[in-house]
C-alpha cells in the first residue's frame, strides 16, 4: 500500500508572507483534488525558517537557493512543508509524477518521495497515553490522529483565498467578534480546547539583570538575548 511522504522546499526568494498558504494553493489543493478518488488520506505541516531539521528528505540534494542564510550569517535555514498521504497502489506512480511536475513548474523542490511509517509516527507514545499503551492500540490511535490531521488540512484548503494578481494565496479573513485576530480558526481552536481540555501554557522568559522578558511556549520560545534566557515561568490559561 502507498503510505508515503515527501518534503517540499520553498526557494529563498519566495516572499515570507503567506509562503505556506501559497504552496498549499499551488500544489496540495490541485493535487488532492485531482486524485481525490484514490487518496485514503493526506495531511501537511509547515516548518521554518529552521536550521536543524533535515529529516524526511535527503537534505544534500536540496539546492542552495532553497536554503536561506541565517541572521547570524552562519549556517543555513530553510522553509518547507511535509506532505504525508495514502494513495492507491495503482495510482502511486501517476500521483508522484504529477506532483513532481507541478512543484517543479511552480519553483518548489523535493529530494524524493519515500515510505512513511504512520503508525510509528502518529501511533507513537507521543500521541498515546500511558494507560492505553496496549497491543493494537497504536494502530487505532494512528488512524484517529491521522483523520484529525486530514480534517485540519482539508479545512485549511477550504479556507484559502486566491490566487491574487501575483499568484499568491492567503487564508480567509473573519470579522466575527469571536475571532478577534481575524481567523476562522480561532473559533475552531477554542472548541478544540473546549472538547479536549488540552493544557495550554504561556511561558514568560526572564534575563537576570536586564529589564528584558519574552513570551512563548515550551516548543517555541522567543528569540533569546545575548547569553540566553536565565529562566522561565509557565502560566496556565483557559483558551
Amino acid at each position: 500500500m502507498g503510505i508515503r511522504q515527501t518534503r517540499v522546499f520553498v526557494p529563498s526568494n519566495d516572499p515570507e508572507e503567506n509562503w505556506a498558504e501559497t504552496l498549499i494553493g499551488k500544489l496540495f489543493r490541485p493535487l488532492t483534488a485531482r486524485f481525490s478518488d484514490h487518496l485514503e488520506w493526506f495531511w501537511f505541516s509547515r516548518y521554518g525558517p529552521i536550521t536543524s531539521d533535515s529529516s524526511d528528505c535527503d537534505i544534500a540534494k536540496i539546492p542552495f537557493e532553497y536554503k536561506i542564510s541565517t541572521h547570524t550569517g552562519s549556517g543555513i535555514s530553510h522553509r518547507s512543508m511535509r506532505f504525508r498521504y495514502f494513495i492507491a497502489d495503482h495510482q502511486q506512480e501517476a500521483f508522484e509524477q504529477w506532483a513532481l511536475q507541478m512543484l517543479t513548474k511552480q519553483g518548489y523542490c523535493v529530494s524524493d518521495f519515500r515510505p512513511y511509517d504512520f503508525v510509528g509516527d502518529t501511533g507513537s507514545n507521543r500521541f498515546l497515553g500511558n494507560e492505553n499503551r496496549r497491543p493494537n492500540r497504536a494502530m487505532q490511535r494512528a488512524q484517529l490522529v491521522t483523520q484529525f490531521y486530514m480534517a485540519s488540512s482539508r479545512l485549511v484548503i477550504d479556507a484559502l483565498v486566491g490566487p491574487d494578481d501575483a499568484g499568491r494565496y492567503r487564508m480567509e479573513t473573519n470579522d466575527d467578534f469571536q475571532n478577534p485576530g481575524g481567523s476562522s480558526f480561532q473559533s475552531i481552536h477554542h472548541l478544540y480546547c473546549n472538547i479536549t481540555c488540552t493544557p495550554t501554557d504561556v511561558y514568560v522568559f526572564q534575563k537576570a539583570g536586564l529589564d528584558v522578558i519574552g513570551f512563548g511556549t515550551f516548543i517555541n520560545p522567543p528569540t533569546a538575548p545575548p547569553g540566553g534566557w536565565d529562566g522561565s515561568t509557565a502560566y496556565s490559561i483557559w483558551f
